[in-house]
């Protein structure tokens, strides 16, 4: 079956890294996908465009993360099926899915651009970026459908252990948005506009492809668009692991959209600054992303077979690998961080400003490997409730406090002391993770919940 793949078996270490090396290139060029938008922005256009596309694409990434959580719920109930076999259960999840990301992308593209301006007016956008961030907002928002149905697709196949194919989706859809910021931004002049209309396009052929192999594929499940049928019972369980996850992963970056909200307040190099380490930790942050998530299928799969000790072993490695790179970044932000920013924008002030930042900010690369492979392993057993009440807790009892806290007492606040608020929140994440791991194994609790 060449569109699918079973992680209960074989070598776990070749396992672990033959599903995660493809979910960290598809994560590469994901991350390179957003950050096209403003790195050609910043090539053509002032700081207070960059600025614009900072901020909009910020709320917007948040919207992609509460999608995002929303559909691994797909890659939990469909990787477990798949371990025990139960291959019937699989085209019942993926119709009803079909139907519940359809309605709810609907209503989530009407909610954000009826609500746009309160919400880059709560962001403390700059005056001078306010018109453009708009403008980049709603189009974007026009694409939330399409953004839907990718991570749909993407969740399907996954949870099957097939996390190359993802990778060739997002690579394609990458190329086509690169090539469009170019002509839309460098020739046309477009802006911010231009970037949005060419995130649009390139995410629309991203789904268009995805469904083609969905179709043409050999798989286990028969999904065809005619007979699709919703399942009570399916959307309960699809809810009941995804609304936790998406409430995570929206709530979340909230705390960090509260620190872009600081950083707008001390001018628009500040903000620029902000935006373009936001993107810069897109890429740092993708190899510990990817080996969670990888973690999230392959636990989903084994503890569906029933082995709980494969997937504990899984979850070690993850860390590990993970960690590695952590410390790679760590050493080049603290040694030379000027060479990161100067990616995304050449101005003095904006380098200045997100050195102060990446100074403090960096030591969360070590930390950050623990609490994302920690998490994955929680998502794949379907305990996302305590995933998404431990991140949301560290957020906004620590995070966003010690942030506000610092720049409140400081003589001359800058980035250095948000900076210092994300290591902090993660720290306390990785202790209450660990205390509720170990409750779980003494109390012989690590099941898939049903």
């Amino acid at each position: 079956m060449s569109g699918q793949k079973d992680l209960t078996k074989g070598n776990l270490v070749t396992t672990l890294l033959a599903f995660a090396l493809p979910y960290i290139g598809a994560n590469f060029l994901q991350a390179l996908y957003g950050a096209a938008d403003l790195l050609i922005v910043g090539r053509f256009c002032d700081s207070s465009a960059v600025s614009a596309v900072a901020t909009g694409s910020q709320l917007m990434q948040t919207l992609v993360f509460f999608i995002t959580g929303l559909t691994v719920s797909a890659t939990v109930l469909i990787g477990k099926a798949f371990g025990a076999k139960q291959y019937g259960s699989i085209t019942k999840i993926i119709n009803t899915m079909s139907i519940c990301f359809f309605v709810a992308g609907v209503i989530l593209s009407f909610c954000t651009i009826a609500f746009v301006m309160p919400l880059l007016n709560v962001l403390q956008t700059p005056v001078e970026s306010l018109n453009a961030a708009k403008d980049y907002v709603v189009i974007c928002s026009y694409g939330l459908l399409f953004i839907f149905a990718y991570n749909a697709i993407s969740a399907i196949l996954r949870g099957l252990g097939n996390s190359v194919a993802p990778m060739v989706f997002v690579a394609v859809s990458c190329f086509i948005n690169i090539v469009a910021d170019i002509v839309l931004i460098g020739k046309f002049g477009m802006g911010a506009e231009g970037a949005a209309i060419a995130t649009v396009i390139s995410q629309a052929v991203s789904v268009v492809i995805g469904a083609i192999y969905l179709r043409k594929g050999d798989f286990v499940f028969d999904f065809k668009f005619r007979q699709i049928k919703f399942d009570f019972e399916t959307a309960k369980d699809l809810f009941k692991i995804g609304l936790p996850l998406s409430l995570q992963d929206t709530l979340t970056p909230l705390s960090f959209l509260f620190l872009f909200s600081l950083a707008n307040s001390f001018g628009v190099a500040a903000s620029a600054a902000y935006g373009s380490v936001v993107r810069l930790n897109a890429f740092m942050m993708l190899p510990a992303g990817a080996f969670a998530m990888s973690l999230t299928a392959l636990t989903a799969q084994n503890l569906g077979a029933g082995k709980m000790k494969r997937a504990l072993n899984a979850l070690r490695l993850s860390i590990l690998f993970a960690f590695c790179f952590g410390v790679i970044f760590f050493i080049w932000q603290q040694v030379a961080p000027k060479s990161a920013i100067a990616i995304f924008s050449t101005d003095e002030a904006v380098l200045s400003e997100g050195t102060r930042y990446l100074r403090s900010f960096s030591y969360d690369y070590l930390f950050v490997p623990f609490v994302f492979c920690l998490n994955g392993f929680f998502f794949g057993c379907g305990r996302t409730f305590f995933a998404a009440f431990n991140s949301i807790f560290s957020a906004f009892a620590i995070r966003v406090p010690v942030a506000f806290l610092l720049t409140t007492i400081a003589v001359s606040p800058s980035l250095f002391e948000i900076g210092i608020a994300p290591p902090c929140a993660s720290i306390l994440s990785i202790i209450i993770a660990f205390a509720y791991l170990e409750y779980l194994a003494r109390a012989k609790k690590l099941l898939v919940r049903k």
